[in-house]
């Protein structure tokens, strides 16, 4: 749980100031579940210069309430929660500060957005909130009050979750998680969605001790930790605590599962560090006939698409040999013979026979050859968001795929910058751009959008 926050205060010598307006949004890594919004009258006079920064007036604090009216109600709101905000060591300060003033010790664990933004977004021009929140496509409300900078804060605090693969913000949660009795393993999943996730189980120093990719992230947890095989007790002996997050759709999900195993190598997931693709469709050739066929990875045979399962790899060629009218004897998808089945009911023109040339056969072999081929295009592949408003996208260019991430306005993927900084960036992987393919051509996804930019 975190607790975005922003504070304006009155201007004035470090550890004098005094607080004149405070924002904070609960968010359960999701959604805003709770809301503070107040001004807070000071006692005392406006600096003018942030009078003139934030609009706020010394007349307009008068009648708002005094700290110690809204003091119970922040520490209900912040109760359990990291606090986050742009530059929060100063809104951490003025809180514990005006605490001290009525005897309470006021303590929290705090995640800073500045550092995470430098990390993440190592290119920007400049990490002020505004000029940050406009590099990014952030609205930004209410500039230099609390409200607006509180939600700009939270925007930016999502894009980070988003990219934070090395799992920096997780491990701050710990401190505040609650560690459950063994055997209460419920109450880790009951809560979760059942949506398109990954969830990320953790040890008790805050290290990703397994992590899984699932269509429904409740079920996956709820499998794993009442499972009875080695691994799931191995789990249950080492678990501290548990995070989901979703993904929105089954493509990001394989991507993401797979990039961060690699990044984080967790130890449970040692069997699972190379996804295994053992079954292909491969390219082979039969008196000059150009033939599809479902195989193991071979030197001889060139490999087109990698596949999971052998039901999968046979269910995708049919496909094919039907889409574009091939003969499924050549590509070995119906049982030998003389001829082929479709050729007795007029569906095959008879290159099993020999009525039909090699070289108007393998046109249209090659016709899905350049379907397929993706090393001279470049676009982006939209999928489902995390939530209503969202879509997802990963960025594919020359047959590689550079990253994934989200946007919910179209302005913030319009630029090759704009998408560099909202993506999560992954380098050449042969496995992921399989993964990619196999999706692309079994249509999982929702648009492809052509982005002919460098």
């Amino acid at each position: 749980m975190y607790a975005i926050l922003d504070i304006e205060a009155t201007g004035g010598k470090k550890g004098e100031e005094d607080i004149i307006e405070v924002a904070i949004y609960r968010y359960d890594g999701k959604n805003v579940v709770d809301q503070v919004i107040s001004l807070v009258s000071p006692g005392r006079e406006i600096d003018a210069y942030v009078q003139k920064l934030t609009q706020i007036t010394t007349k307009m604090v008068r009648t708002a309430p005094k700290f110690y009216e809204l003091a119970k109600r922040i520490i209900e709101i912040t109760d359990g929660a990291i606090l986050v905000g742009h530059n929060v060591d100063f809104d951490y300060r003025m809180l514990k500060q005006e605490f001290k003033k009525l005897g309470y010790p006021y303590y929290r664990e705090t995640i800073d957005t500045v550092p995470l933004s430098e990390k993440y977004f190592p290119g920007a021009d400049s990490y002020s909130l505004g000029k940050l929140s406009k590099q990014l496509g952030i609205p930004v409300s209410d500039r230099h009050r609390a409200a607006g900078d509180a939600r700009a804060t939270l925007e930016l605090f999502k894009l980070l979750q988003a990219k934070d693969f090395q799992k920096d913000i997780s491990k701050k949660e710990n401190s505040v998680k609650e560690v459950l009795p063994s055997g209460k393993f419920s109450k880790y999943y009951e809560s979760l969605p059942n949506s398109p996730g990954i969830f990320y189980l953790f040890d008790k120093d805050g290290r990703v001790i397994y992590l899984s990719k699932s269509l429904n992230t409740a079920q996956g947890i709820r499998k794993i930790l009442t499972g009875k095989t080695g691994l799931s007790n191995q789990i249950r002996l080492n678990l501290s605590h548990v995070k989901a997050e979703a993904t929105g759709n089954e493509l990001i999900s394989w991507i993401k599962e797979y990039h961060e195993i690699k990044k984080l190598n967790p130890v449970f997931n040692s069997g699972k560090r190379k996804i295994y693709f053992p079954y292909c469709i491969c390219l082979s050739e039969k008196d000059g006939y150009k033939k599809l066929i479902v195989c193991r990875p071979q030197k001889e045979n060139a490999v087109l698409l990698r596949m999971s399962s052998l039901s999968f790899a046979q269910k995708f060629l049919s496909l094919i040999t039907e889409e574009y009218e091939l003969c499924p004897l050549l590509n070995e998808a119906s049982p030998g013979g003389q001829h082929c089945f479709g050729y007795e009911v007029g569906e095959c023109r008879g290159a099993c026979v020999g009525e039909e040339s090699a070289e108007e056969y393998n046109k249209r072999v090659d016709d899905f050859l350049e379907k397929i081929d993706l090393k001279k295009r470049r676009f982006l592949i939209i999928g489902n968001g995390r939530f209503p408003g969202e879509k997802s996208f990963v960025w594919m260019k020359d047959g590689i795929c550079h990253g994934y991430g989200y946007y919910e306005f179209h302005h913030q993927i319009k630029n090759p910058k704009r998408i560099r900084e909202r993506m999560v960036p992954i380098g050449p992987d042969d496995d992921i751009d399989s993964i990619i393919k196999g999706f692309l051509f079994t249509e999982k996804y929702l648009e492809i959008i052509p982005l002919n930019i460098d």
